[in-house]
């Protein structure tokens, strides 16, 4: 065996010496033909500069065409939340200028049926009639090159607004040409790039253009077909593949060479570069010079070079592609490989396809608990299982950190597509051999599914599945979400809320009810909470549980937080100047507001501008926002307090409080969350429950804090706390939320004034 085996691996020297001497001799005949063949070496590497031209436009259209499909789907949005929400006309104009502002467009504007012109600056145009705007009132999108004193040099996108299936105007919106330049060539080497549509009108031309045209306008230049070489060629392959790379004469006689590329679903429009003789001139050279020296260098060296150039030449191009299209941690393909992939098999339509995103919940604390490189291996083992699952024809990818995505045929029902998935799901998460990866932790998912119907952009594919995704984050129910019509909907819907927001605010429809807090042993009022309502002039009285997530999701909450705040200031600024006793008011403060640097400064000009002392405003900050940027929170406690306001943690229980971390929070009021009361009825928890309550208020009070019961609905639970030593009480049996004039009579109503 030993014998054979050294005979073998002889051998193998002997063929490979033999292989690398052959290949030497090879590379010095190819060197010998070189010699005698520079001409068509250079032209070899003319059609090498074409192609690398020609690959460069083509990359151009494809971001021109992403760019596009992009805008008009923003249009698209804009136009169907302005024509529910307000229709064409003069009251457009304010949600155009807000709109243009949260887009980043730089001009917006309206065109009803009667082609009257409304835009963001408020200038209302009668008689707009253009070649345009008529094309996108039929029901076109519409791009043009657009110029004038206003604006300046752009390109107008144009959409028709639709109510139902009916056209009722149309939205057009400006962009400039400084922004839409930075779309224009990767630009690798040197060129210059525009854009124009097939009547042969410029919609965008980088500045330097005239100057490889050496004075030539381009419907100059465009019309000397005549001088281009070949003609022919150059427009069936056009025709054919849809781009094409040629070479042409300036004015002053100079050899440019142009290529030019379709847009991807835009065929209306085409994408040109130039490059001059000289650049292309310059590549030769630098290329003849590298073969000279590679031709010394195999005189020198002869094979063994040459040999270790091809396997770094081999290596570097794995390497490259593997940074480009494989994801380094999980060896999944990357996000932009996937892309690429799913748009090539949904555009053959050979399968219905599925296409199913998710993520690991909360992912980070998985981080954070166990440490990056047990998160890594988790992150591999899901990669693994995702590998395994998919079929033939299926992909699969990491998109980042813990969001996965896959496109799965779909040829049955929305039920079989579910299963496979949660088998999938289950398969990841079940238990393992000892010491394999998920012993010690467990892991759910928020997934959304888009079911794909025929072909169409992975951009819009992968939002859509991607929508149903972030409403599964909302759910409690561990479920799949897949998309359809009435989660779209219920977008606009949001969005809708959205905008309206700032003006209800504006307008006072948001209003401050109070929930009366009462003494334990006096069951006398001592306090109340603040709660906002919106009264919607459409929708009637909207639910916080309906707009508030809303609103801590973009940042709005912090305003509404502060009106809330202004008018218990209103409030008990009046009670102060009309003798009435005033009382502790508490008020929610969002954990939004744990990023605002100047917050504890914004709270104290509200209730200083009303002449209100501090301590009789209070200010309650949920259990969750405890859960990250503890010393961050700790800081800004610290600063209300030092402020003379007080202080409560509200729905204490409801998560999973450290009792570490209670010890260091500087609460005056340990808010009791109603789960701890429905665990004290009557059942076989009630003793325990009941326990568990005394204790922690036992805890509470010897860590100088008073208690305040929430959610208390029954005689019995009243009872119980007033012998459980609780401090205040706060829920239907004494009082439900109230408007403030109603709160008012009942407090001054009250038997302690």
């Amino acid at each position: 065996m030993s014998r054979d085996y050294k005979t073998d691996k002889k051998a193998n020297r002997k063929r490979h010496t033999t292989g690398l001497l052959l290949l030497c001799l090879l590379f010095i005949i190819v060197g010998v033909g070189i010699m005698f063949g520079l001409d068509n070496t250079r032209k070899g590497l003319v059609e090498d500069c074409e192609n690398a031209l020609l690959w460069e436009v083509q990359l151009t259209a494809r971001e021109v065409s992403d760019d596009i499909e992009n805008r008009f789907v923003a249009l698209e949005t804009i136009q169907e939340m302005i024509v529910q929400t307000c229709g064409i006309g003069p009251e457009a104009m304010k949600t155009l200028a807000a709109t243009k502002i949260r887009y980043g467009m730089d001009y917006l504007a309206m065109i009803d049926t009667e082609y009257t012109y409304y835009d963001n600056e408020g200038d209302i145009i009668p008689d707009t009639q253009t070649v345009n705007i008529e094309a996108a009132m039929a029901g076109k999108r519409v791009v043009a090159r657009s110029v004038d004193e206003v604006s300046g040099d752009g390109v107008v996108f144009m959409v028709p607004c639709k109510d139902g299936e009916e056209i009722v105007g149309v939205l057009a919106a400006k962009t400039s040409r400084e922004k839409l330049l930075d779309k224009l060539s990767v630009k690798p080497q040197e060129g210059t790039d525009l854009v124009v549509d097939t009547y042969g009108n410029v919609v965008l031309m980088a500045d330097d253009f005239g100057n490889y045209l050496e004075g030539m306008s381009w419907d100059e230049f465009s019309q000397k077909g005549d001088s281009w070489k070949p003609k022919k060629e150059f427009d069936e392959e056009m025709q054919l593949k849809g781009c094409a790379v040629a070479a042409a004469m300036s004015k002053a006689g100079k050899e440019i060479y142009f290529a030019a590329a379709k847009v991807d679903g835009y065929e209306d429009f085409f994408v040109v570069r130039l490059t001059s003789s000289e650049v292309v001139e310059k590549e030769i050279r630098q290329s003849m010079d590298r073969i000279y020296f590679l031709m010394v260098i195999m005189a020198i060296s002869i094979g063994g070079v040459v040999a270790s150039a091809l396997v770094v030449c081999v290596r570097n191009r794995v390497e490259i592609y593997n940074t480009a299209y494989v994801d380094q941690l999980t060896g999944l393909p990357s996000k932009a490989k996937h892309k690429m992939d799913a748009q090539e098999l949904i555009n053959k339509n050979e399968d219905k396809y599925a296409y199913v995103t998710f993520d690991v919940d909360n992912f980070k604390y998985v981080n954070e608990m166990f440490g990056y490189e047990y998160g890594n291996k988790v992150l591999n083992h899901i990669a693994k299982n995702i590998r395994e699952f998919v079929k033939n024809g299926e992909l699969c990818a990491r998109i980042a950190s813990d969001n996965f995505a896959m496109l799965l045929i779909d040829e049955g029902t929305q039920k079989e597509l579910e299963t496979r998935i949660y088998d999938l799901f289950k398969k990841i998460t079940e238990p393992g051999k000892p010491g394999e990866v998920l012993n010690i932790c467990s892991l759910n998912f928020s997934c959304g599914v888009y079911r794909i119907d025929g072909k169409q952009d992975i951009n819009v594919v992968r939002a859509n599945a991607n929508l149903a995704r972030t409403e599964n984050k909302k759910s409690v129910i561990d479920e799949i979400i897949f998309y359809d019509e009435k989660l779209k909907a219920r977008r606009v819907e949001e969005k809708e809320l959205e905008y309206e927001a700032e003006g209800a605010l504006i307008n006072g429809d948001f209003l401050v009810y109070f929930q009366p807090k009462y003494d334990v042993e006096t069951e006398k009022i001592i306090g109340a909470e603040a709660l906002v309502r919106w009264l919607h002039p459409v929708k009637g009285m909207l639910s916080p549980a309906l707009f508030v997530p809303l609103f801590e999701g973009n940042g709005f909450i912090t305003e509404i937080d502060l009106y809330v705040l202004d008018r218990v200031c209103e409030l008990i600024e009046s009670w102060i100047k009309n003798g009435v006793p005033p009382i502790c008011i508490s008020v929610n403060l969002s954990r939004i507001h744990l990023y605002e640097r100047d917050l504890v400064k914004r709270l104290s000009e509200v209730v200083s501008r009303h002449n209100v002392p501090p301590e009789y405003i209070e200010f309650e900050l949920t259990e969750s926002a405890f859960y990250e940027e503890t010393e961050n929170l700790l800081r800004i406690m610290a600063e209300i307090k030092a402020s003379g306001f007080r202080l409560s943690m509200d729905d204490f229980g409801s998560g999973y409080s450290s009792l570490n971390l209670l010890r260091r929070l500087p609460v005056d009021v340990l808010k009791l969350d109603k789960v701890f009361l429905e665990d004290c009825e009557e059942g076989e928890d009630e003793t325990r429950g009941k326990r568990i309550v005394t204790h922690v208020i036992s805890m509470a009070k010897d860590l100088k804090m008073e208690v305040l019961a929430e959610g208390v609905e029954t005689s019995n639970q009243k009872e119980f706390l007033q012998n459980a030593k609780c401090d205040m009480i706060q829920g239907y049996y004494y009082a439900r939320p109230m408007p403030i004039n109603e709160f008012e009579l009942l407090y001054k109503s009250d038997k302690s004034l």
